[in-house]
């Protein structure tokens, strides 16, 4: 697959971009001594030839995780979606936002906007939509904006997968990255890592005052949860003042680099991935991803509903990583 390469750059952050899966395909920051080091998970810590590549830095959609059994509902119509992982559907299905080659325009030095069509019917989601990932850097932030329409009622997220760690080191010391998160609930997960409950963001799950990730396994490191996910591969609810506008929803800071990133966001969750399932050459654990997205799976989480996108309404997702030194 033909994949092109779009740089925007300032004086404090370089960044790469690909139109292959919208994709952010490397970032690299200004420290505290002024060296520009890497801070996302990029190609050339796989394995040469490794086409997936975990999904990272590409845009996910239109659905942001997994659909239990494939199937959704809309305006009291059930929709079957592609099975792409046993009996379920993930990440969009085979012709998602990731896998496909979005076409690129350079706005400015520092905005690149990508587009996309996803025709009616595929992979089982109704309307034809009209998708653009707008990237741009402003000082020290990083961020995209994410908007789609449609022609008929359909169900649409999306967000990007990228995999970040402040230390530049991709080796493990990801995990003594330290993590805050505003969020008082957190989605447990069944076999399948499907979605199926939303419980207090306790123990482990705790992230409301910062500390590092591996301290947070260390609570209880026999739970059910990270045993599943080999880690962390949960969604956090955010807390509801942030749904008002672009509100900080994590912090990520790395005590050996001095860098410290927030995470700001309009969406109402927020999926903490600590890689446990990464390789193609890619150390398990040597990157986070935090994904800013939809409720997962509001077709079968009990007590969450599903934001349907309709003919004349405009879809707006927003993620800004704000970087500091």
């Amino acid at each position: 697959m033909s994949e092109n390469l779009w740089q925007i750059e300032n004086d404090e952050i370089q960044c790469t971009l690909s139109d292959l899966g919208a994709a952010i395909d490397a970032v690299r920051v200004r420290d505290g001594a002024g060296r520009m080091i890497p801070v996302a998970l990029s190609r050339e810590v796989f394995h040469p030839g490794q086409a997936n590549r975990g999904m990272a830095g590409r845009t996910i959609g239109p659905c942001c995780g997994r659909v239990a059994g494939g199937e959704i509902e809309i305006d009291g119509r059930r929709r079957r979606l592609t099975a792409n992982e046993g009996p379920n559907h993930i990440h969009g299905g085979p012709g998602g936002a990731g896998n496909r080659t979005w076409r690129g325009e350079r706005l400015c030095p520092t905005r690149v906007r990508f587009s996309l069509t996803l025709p009616d019917g595929l992979d089982g989601y109704p309307g034809n939509r009209q998708i653009e990932a707008e990237y741009a850097l402003a000082g020290r932030a990083l961020r995209v904006r994410y908007t789609a329409v449609t022609d008929k009622p359909t169900w649409l997220g999306l967000t990007n997968h990228v995999y970040w760690d402040l230390s530049g080191r991709f080796n493990g010391a990801a995990l003594d990255q330290r993590l805050q998160i505003a969020a008082e609930k957190v989605v447990f997960n069944g076999p399948g890592h499907l979605p199926q409950a939303v419980r207090p963001a306790e123990g482990p799950f705790d992230f409301r005052a910062p500390r590092s990730l591996r301290a947070g396994m260390g609570v209880d490191p026999t739970h059910a949860q990270l045993a599943l996910g080999r880690g962390y591969n949960n969604a956090f609810l955010l807390d509801s003042a942030l749904s008002e506008g672009m509100g900080c929803a994590a912090r990520l800071a790395c005590p050996e680099s001095g860098l410290g990133m927030r995470l700001r966001t309009n969406q109402p969750a927020l999926v903490l991935y600590s890689g446990g399932f990464l390789g193609g050459g890619a150390t398990p654990g040597c990157a986070v991803a935090m994904e800013a997205q939809h409720v997962p799976d509001p077709f079968h989480l009990p007590g969450q509903q599903p934001a349907i996108l309709r003919p004349g309404e405009t879809y707006l997702c927003e993620i800004e990583w704000d970087f500091e030194a």
